[in-house]
């Protein structure tokens, strides 16, 4: 047996994990500013109860892709093909002359990294990962209190600065 066969490698989950905890981050953030009267928001009920639900459900989504739920890598893969297709949507609407400088930031995003996450998660060795770790996953970059904490720090700072942009 080759090493990849006995210990396979989940490709791209680090970074998935990283994606969905920035998307919970700029939820609370923007849900926050909703209920603060900041980046450019006005108190709404909708706005912080939905952001908050919205970001739980994507922090469960990180930390069961992380521990290797086999079931949330399709959940994954389908968020980041509708996130793609947010992104073809809004490359359209750049180049029909609705240009802002958040739209050119949300776009690259949800055209760079989607699709790359997409092509990973379906990557065969992350899928024998997954069905290896059913729930129990300790992939090297997403395991122990040092990897955790390296990539809650991206996840806010990414999602701090998406919300702030989107307010521009």
């Amino acid at each position: 047996m080759t090493e990849t066969t006995a210990h396979p490698r989940p490709h791209g989950l680090g970074i998935a994990v990283v994606f969905d905890w920035a998307l919970t981050a700029q939820l609370t953030t923007q849900a926050l500013a909703s209920a603060t009267h900041n980046l450019g928001f006005t108190p709404n009920p909708l706005v912080i109860g939905g952001g908050l639900v919205a970001a739980a459900c994507l922090f469960a989504l990180g930390e069961g892709l992380r521990r290797g739920v086999p079931v949330l890598r399709v959940v994954q893969i389908g968020l980041m093909v509708i996130i793609s297709l947010v992104g073809v949507a809004s490359l359209v609407m750049l180049v029909t002359g609705q240009f802002s400088g958040s739209l050119l930031f949300t776009t690259a995003i949800e055209l760079g990294y989607a699709p790359w996450l997409v092509w990973r998660l379906l990557d065969k060795e992350t899928a024998a990962w997954f069905t290896m770790a059913q729930g129990r996953g300790r992939a090297p970059y997403v395991s122990g209190w040092q990897w955790v904490a390296v990539l809650a720090a991206w996840a806010i700072v990414w999602g701090v600065v998406v919300a702030w942009a989107e307010s521009l």
